[in-house]
């Protein structure tokens, strides 16, 4: 069995009962209610601010420091898994910076939507750029942050969001409210940028991704998401040009590849920790606490063999007509995920796919590709990912009349780490 590693916040006594109430019932609030001098901040409060997109008030979690004195501050913009996925990656990071002395805000672009999981293609980088933007300019406003001290991290989707809010444009000349950000395996590419960096064969100063603030881009070498070779022609382009931007890879890591239930080794996740909080001490602030920001491999124990690690999941019907049944297999073979499917019925030749979302409303691509189904029997291999990645709960294997159909022959949800 595979076993997820959880953080898990341990709560401290709020002073006053406004902060209680806030906590107890999960309300909402149009900002941190600050309490008394007397008063101890509580371990996580949620919030609401302003957002530049009508109609729209963004929501967060605020974590702030035992000391009551003003301190640097950090956004936190999530991945595209949004709240369900904080867990993995983005609570952790805020109890680190809460801990070492920060305020930490994580930003939740998909809540205020109305967005699930499976619709986050639906908001564009530069909508969640803006909202980058919007948290920094919050968290400068607030009395408890050093409002020339504020920084900003993502990953995957929020480290796209961190390059599109602090890139700059010719029509577009404003001071950045960061002092420093991280793009944790961020899409470099074009197609899911407004910037020209990376990918662009045309090899003009116009064609440079610049920023005015240190960026610090880390991933993996097998990144399936987010191809390294953009990343590692935006980095060279911006600094042939004398932008501050360094990039960090990890070789073997895919996407994601420092989250929980990521793919990467004890060493590498306690390597970007580290580097992260190295980035973050040089160009925002020290860490006001006594506690620095050490993470160590043996806190990244796998749970997993290399070669270890076998699951079966029930495979649904779900066409009305023409559906099937059965089982399919996910075993790790070294580097790879071995897939064998074996459906009661089936149309003569179908397809399947491992995608994104699940399955009652599985994403409308193909993420790996297994191939053919025929009489109801079916294999593929997913190279370089890790059985643990596929089990983040965003998964789904779906077999179907062509790569891509809408309402699949059958259909298996990849259970979550547990």
């Amino acid at each position: 069995m595979i076993v997820q590693k959880h953080l898990v916040s341990s709560a401290r006594l709020v002073a006053r009962a406004l902060v209680v109430a806030a906590l107890a019932s999960g309300l909402l609030t149009s900002g941190f209610p600050v309490p008394a001098a007397d008063a101890a901040p509580s371990s996580s409060i949620r919030v609401t601010f302003p957002s530049s997109t009508p109609g729209v008030e963004l929501t967060g979690v605020l974590y702030r420091p035992e000391s009551s004195a003003p301190a640097p501050a950090i956004a936190i913009m999530s991945g595209t898994s949004g709240a369900e996925g904080f867990q993995n990656w983005e609570i952790p990071w805020a109890l680190r910076l809460q801990s070492a002395g920060y305020v930490a805000l994580i930003v939740d672009s998909f809540t205020a939507r109305h967005l699930a999981f499976a619709e986050h293609w639906k908001l564009g980088p530069q909508a969640r750029g803006q909202d980058a933007w919007d948290a920094g300019s919050f968290l400068a406003r607030q009395s408890f942050v050093r409002k020339d001290e504020v920084g900003v991290i993502g990953r995957s989707g929020g480290g796209t969001a961190v390059l599109e809010a602090i890139v700059e444009r010719a029509d577009r000349v404003r001071p950045l409210p960061f002092k420093m950000a991280v793009a944790d395996y961020g899409y470099c590419q074009d197609p899911y940028g407004a910037w020209k960096g990376g990918t662009s064969p045309v090899r003009r100063d116009t064609a440079v991704y610049r920023t005015s603030i240190p960026l610090l881009i880390a991933m993996g070498t097998f990144d399936s998401h987010v191809p390294v070779a953009s990343c590692i022609a935006l980095a060279e382009n911006a600094k042939r040009v004398g932008m501050n931007v360094t990039l960090v890879t990890y070789p073997g890591a895919e996407h994601a590849f420092d989250a929980l239930y990521g793919d990467g080794t004890p060493r590498q996740k306690a390597s970007v920790v580290n580097t992260i909080a190295a980035f973050i001490a040089r160009y925002l602030a020290q860490a006001p606490s006594s506690r620095p920001i050490v993470a160590r491999a043996t806190s990244f124990a796998s749970r997993t063999s290399e070669a270890g690690g076998t699951i079966v999941v029930r495979m649904r019907a779900r066409a009305r007509t023409a559906g099937a049944s059965g089982v399919a297999t996910l075993t790790q073979t070294g580097h790879d995920v071995a897939v064998t499917i074996n459906l009661s019925e089936s149309a003569s030749r179908a397809v399947a796919e491992i995608r994104q979302g699940q399955c009652t409303q599985p994403y409308p691509y193909g993420e790996y590709h297994l191939g053919d189904v025929i009489d109801g029997t079916g294999s593929g291999l997913v190279r370089n990912v890790r059985l643990s990645y596929l089990m983040n709960g965003h998964f789904a294997i779906v077999v179907g009349s062509r790569p891509g159909a809408s309402v699949p022959i059958a259909c298996a949800d990849i259970p979550r780490n547990t």
